[in-house]
């Protein structure tokens, strides 16, 4: 019945989490403009950190010389998920559903979900009904795929080939279900109107998604986190950064301090997770450890 999941990138299918990356703070505490850090000290072997967008145009797609020799220094890549785990499209499936007494057509307006319907019909050829049951971040991961305007590469895939390459171990910092997890602490409801405003609002987003691009390109990790912020209301921005910056991040810095200790790791997560006062950089040098910017 849902085939057509595994049909989809999986980098886009974890878009709706993914695709957010100036959930932090507007003040940063380190100006630095950097996309790769070096982790050291405490026992650490070498390590890196980069930061990720997860879906760009081929002309503005590169991976910088710097990213493959860290790379290539390193014995495993860590992604925020293995996206070559066996399970990832059932594990998947199991949490976008909604309740058995719930449905998706329930949190629209008759002429919105008739919109919804009508929208995933033309654009990708889905009946409306093989989506009743799904949450509604779904069909959110699967507008997100249309930001781009172009047969959109993924930092996240390129990262993979090269350490598969290369011979080496691909692993998560977390697992597809802890990930997915996060969206549950954001109502049903509230999904909703986030995926209906896309929706209405598709040239904006795609504008939005243009400017975060161009802010990543330049590093500018405080233009993402203030781009990000402006686009939020102050309870809805309050409910994402909880769920899907803080309580992410301190889960990933035990297993960032495991993975570093035991094999030299490049660490390549998405890029709204590293500045802040609850990004990884500040987490990480509060438990003592060197986190240096390499141009």
């Amino acid at each position: 019945m849902y085939k057509w999941i595994t049909s989809v990138p999986k980098v886009l299918l974890c878009w709706w989490l993914l695709w957010l990356p100036g959930l932090v703070t507007a003040q940063t505490n380190d100006a630095t403009q950097s996309l790769l850090w070096k982790i050291a000290g405490k026992g650490l072997q070498p390590s890196y950190l980069f930061g990720t967008i997860h879906a760009v145009c081929p002309q503005d797609f590169s991976i910088p010389e710097q990213v493959k020799a860290s790379l290539q220094q390193t014995s495993q890549l860590a992604l925020e998920i293995d996206m070559d785990a066996p399970n990832f499209a059932a594990e998947l499936l199991q949490s976008a559903m909604l309740p058995p007494d719930q449905s998706l057509e329930s949190f629209f307006s008759a002429a919105d979900y008739q919109l919804l319907a009508a929208h995933f019909q033309q654009s990708m050829g889905i009946d409306i009904q093989y989506l009743n049951k799904m949450k509604p971040f779904m069909l959110q991961s699967l507008l997100f795929s249309e930001l781009t305007d172009c047969p959109a590469e993924s930092y996240e895939q390129h990262l993979v080939e090269m350490a598969h390459a290369q011979g080496k171990e691909v692993i998560g910092v977390e697992t597809v279900q802890e990930q997915l997890q996060a969206m549950d602490h954001l109502p049903s409801n509230a999904q909703a109107d986030m995926l209906l405003k896309t929706l209405k609002d598709m040239a904006e987003a795609k504008a939005d998604y243009r400017k975060m691009v161009q802010l990543y390109l330049a590093q500018d990790l405080q233009g993402l986190a203030k781009l990000s912020e402006a686009e939020m209301d102050t309870a809805t921005y309050a409910q994402y950064e909880q769920a899907f910056l803080t309580d992410r991040n301190k889960r990933w810095v035990p297993v960032i301090e495991r993975e570093a200790k035991a094999r030299s790791t490049f660490f390549a997560v998405g890029a709204g997770h590293l500045a802040g006062e609850k990004g990884l950089l500040h987490l990480l040098r509060q438990q003592g450890y060197t986190v240096t910017p390499l141009k």
